[in-house]
């Protein structure tokens, strides 16, 4: 046995001198890291306060910035909400000059994945290069990632670690998650640079940490490259992001008998919606989402929410004993313009998005954002007043909201065939 056991590791000795060498293993990372240098870009957030005299300019932020092409910059959306004013600084240390979107402002934004896009005026600035995407789906856990950002304003600092671990949703930092968990250190700064392979490609954007002290303890969060270019895309040609809509609302449930798993129930069809169309009733158990076994509701959100609108979709669900199957085309949800704006703007104030049942007619919560400001309420809430005021159709709930300016101070709703009395500090 000892015998067997030495002639193996001389085997494996003998085979050393043809491996890489430290030297060549060095230049990997080298290389790819120098292949991405002119592509990353320090941003300085400041909050531009207009008074009668002067101009007051007080930084509120560091972020990073990732070039996509000559035109645009990829950052995160938590990055670009905490000012009005931004200074983009280039690898080569002089500054780049934003322009400004139809919107009036520097910035598109996609709040559901915590995307934002800038435009560099100066298309043909040098040495500005943008990054070469690859694909996020090709990664595999314990493969090698460089974080390249500017982590408290030190600009161009690189890190390096594995993929811990890929497709990790219900981590409550954005409406739709699919992130790239990795060790690779980030720190506050971090957000918005890419996360690169040791090709030198782009897998995801560096996004956040989970911390506990504010610092690095471990766990990095970056948006899958796959992700971020359907969302710049989709930003770029339509100024915002066009999702795929099923209208069903459900509700996670363990299953109970000691094991692990959960059960998703259909507790609402929205009126009008493919799932409607489809056939897909309240009470349905949802099973498969294009032969994908679906558990959870991080599963059922990142499965849908990843597909582009005109996208058809195969569901299996469980009813009365037996198993179901409806074909739908994902579309945008169509409602008019106001309506439109004004639940705009209600999820820009509230986090909240509303919809009508297909069944009863009435106003439902149908999504609550994880930053919510109303925490108390719940996806499926059914809403029977506004500040007193009785609502029973998305008309009517508007015609409220616009009554008090957008003004939410109370509601009733109902939830579980109890009325609740929900207080909101706005």
């Amino acid at each position: 046995m000892r015998l067997l056991v030495s002639s193996t590791i001389s085997i494996m000795f003998a085979a050393a001198p043809c491996a890489a060498t430290p030297q060549d293993f060095n230049a990997i990372f080298i290389n790819a890291a120098a292949s991405v240098a002119n592509a990353v870009v320090s941003i300085s957030i400041y909050d531009k306060s207009r008074g009668k005299e002067n101009k007051n300019y007080a930084r509120v932020a560091y972020g990073t910035g990732t070039v996509i092409d000559k035109r645009y910059i990829v950052t995160n959306y938590h990055v670009v909400m905490k000012g009005n004013h931004y200074q983009v600084m280039g690898n080569d240390g002089i500054p780049i000059e934003l322009e400004r979107f139809e919107n009036g402002r520097y910035y598109l934004a996609d709040q559901k994945t915590d995307l934002a896009l800038l435009k560099i005026r100066d298309h043909d600035r040098g040495p500005v290069r943008p990054v070469v995407f690859d694909d996020s789906n090709s990664l595999s856990a314990g493969e090698w990632v460089l974080a390249i950002g500017n982590p408290y304003g030190l600009r161009q600092t690189i890190t390096h670690g594995i993929v811990s671990s890929t497709g990790r949703d219900d981590i409550g930092f954005t409406d739709i998650e699919d992130f790239i968990q990795t060790d690779a250190p980030i720190n506050p700064g971090n957000s918005g640079g890419p996360l690169i392979n040791l090709s030198g490609k782009l897998v995801g954007i560096n996004t956040a940490i989970r911390s506990e002290s504010g610092g690095f303890q471990g766990i990095s969060f970056a948006i899958p490259s796959n992700l971020v270019k359907q969302v710049c895309r989709e930003l770029i040609r339509h100024g915002r992001v066009r999702r795929g809509w099923i209208g069903f609302l459900v509700k996670e449930k363990r299953s109970g008998m000691g094991k692990e798993e959960s059960l998703l129930r259909i507790i609402s069809v929205i009126k009008n919606s493919p799932a409607e169309s489809a056939g897909l009733r309240t009470g349905d158990i949802i099973r498969e989402v294009d032969g994908e076994t679906i558990t959870t509701l991080g599963n059922l959100i990142r499965s849908i929410g990843n597909k582009p609108v005109g996208t058809a979709v195969e569901i299996s669900v469980s009813r009365e004993g037996r198993i179901e199957h409806a074909r739908l085309v994902l579309r945008e949800r169509t409602v008019y313009k106001k309506i439109r704006s004004r639940m705009n703007s209600l999820f820009m104030r509230y986090g909240i998005e509303i919809d009508e049942n297909s069944e009863s007619g009435g106003v439902i919560i149908s999504y609550v954002s994880p930053k919510s400001i109303i925490y108390n309420l719940k996806k499926g809430d059914a809403i029977m007043s506004v500040n007193g005021m009785k609502v029973s159709s998305l008309e009517s709930f508007i015609r409220v909201v616009d009554r008090h300016r957008l003004q939410i101070e109370r509601m009733t709703v109902s939830r579980d065939s109890r009325l609740l009395q929900i207080q909101i500090g706005d």
